[in-house]
This record gives C-alpha cells, structure tokens and sequence, in this order.
C-alpha cells in the first residue's frame, strides 16, 4: 500500500446531482510507483472532488482490503500476479463492491474488449488531461460508462458486428430458424403451414437475401445473429 498518496483523516463530503456525495472517494491500484505518484498528485489538484482513500501496488492487495466505502478503483490493467482485467473481474463479481474504471496505457481494441466483458465501467488512457480523469471518475460514480474518444470506437465496431447485415421479416426468420435446425423443405412445409412449392420459393429469396448459397451458410448465419431465437 502506497501511503504517500493517502488523504488521511476524515473526509467532509457533500452529495451532488444524482445521489453520489462530494468529493468522490478513488482508490487505486497501480504498481508502478513514479505513475502512482503522478497520478495522486494530478487528482489531490481537485480536493473538493476527489478523495483518494487508498492505493494498491498489486491486485492481490486490493482484492483483501474493504473496499465498501470506495466508489470507483482505478485499475492498471498491466499488474504483477493477477493482473488487471481478472481484479476488474473478481470485484465485479463481489455484492456491494465499487465501480471498477480502467486506468491504463493500453489503447489496442482486444484489451480494450476484454476490459469492458471483464466488467468495468469505464476505460480511460493516462494521457487523458487531469480534469477529463476527474469528471469522468465523477460519471462512473453516479453510473455511467466514461471512455476514452481514442479507443471508443472499438465498441462501436463491435456493436456494428453483432447487427444483422439484413434484417429478416417474421416469415424469413422462422424459415431460417427451421433451416438452421436442419429441416428439410418438406418438414419446413409442414412446420409453416405452407406448401412444398412456396417454401422452395421463400428459400430462393432467403439465400438471395444473406447471400448464401447451402443449409450450412444458413446456420453459420443464424449461429452468429441469432442464436437465441
């Protein structure tokens, strides 16, 4: 535990816009003692907005303290031990536990993606300017989802590759869903109600549509848009 960087004594606090008291109370976990160091000092510049009541140079310390009076740990994602995505992961799994924020340097999408599934709020690059570090500790707090401009568009590549490419009518879908299970154009007849010739038919506009031409394409397009009809 880095005490240099503790607020010692008794914090006054005063509650803001959305239920969450003045000043926020971080800890931090960040083993790199020059960074900790920068950072306590950039943050201890907004004392009637942020209280720093603890510090942490490794996750295995973080993960045996109380942490039910801290309302957002900032996590370096680059820990000795257990690193930093798996704390953002155990402490996001513990009931009454603070929202977990990523500090870190890493700005490449796949860790920025494994953050955000491990369960943090928010992730934020240490370049960022001291007052965007501020508010956005203060947005994690009352619930919301900071991010860094330079990395956000990861999420926004990702939400696009999960939409359909082509969106299905109520009838197209049902028939790829039978498709998908392995039916054939006669049990898929019989499962829609239809003849055998309207299905073959609706067949030929559903492969035109997602641009396949076998049962096999069907499936793989249904495993991945959707899976859970």
């Amino acid at each position: 535990m880095e005490t240099a960087c503790r607020q010692i004594g008794v914090v006054q606090r005063k509650r803001y816009a959305g239920g969450v008291k003045s000043p926020c109370r971080v800890a931090m976990v960040e083993d790199h003692a020059a960074t900790l160091e920068a950072l306590c000092a950039e943050l201890r510049r907004f004392p009637d907005r942020i209280a720093i009541v603890d510090t942490f140079a490794d996750a295995e310390s973080a993960l045996n303290a109380p942490l039910e009076n801290v309302d957002v740990v900032l996590v370096d994602l680059q820990l000795p031990g257990i690193g930093g995505t798996e704390l953002i992961v155990e402490l996001a799994s513990r009931p009454a536990m603070p929202t977990c924020v990523a500090l870190t340097g890493f700005s490449d999408e796949r860790t920025v993606l494994e953050t955000v599934e491990a369960g943090a709020f928010g992730y934020l690059l240490k370049t960022e300017p001291p007052e965007r570090i501020v508010s956005c500790i203060e947005d994690a707090a009352r619930g919301a989802n900071p991010i860094s401009s330079r990395v956000a568009g990861y999420l926004f590549s990702k939400a696009r590759s999960l939409k359909p490419p082509v969106m299905l009518s109520k009838r197209e879908r049902e028939l790829a869903l039978h498709l998908g299970d392995g039916l054939s154009y006669a049990e898929c007849a019989a499962e829609m109600g239809l003849s055998y010739g309207t299905v073959q038919t609706y067949v030929k506009k559903l492969y035109r549509k997602l641009d396949v031409n076998t049962k096999r394409e069907v499936q793989a397009w249904i495993a991945r848009y959707a899976p859970n009809p």
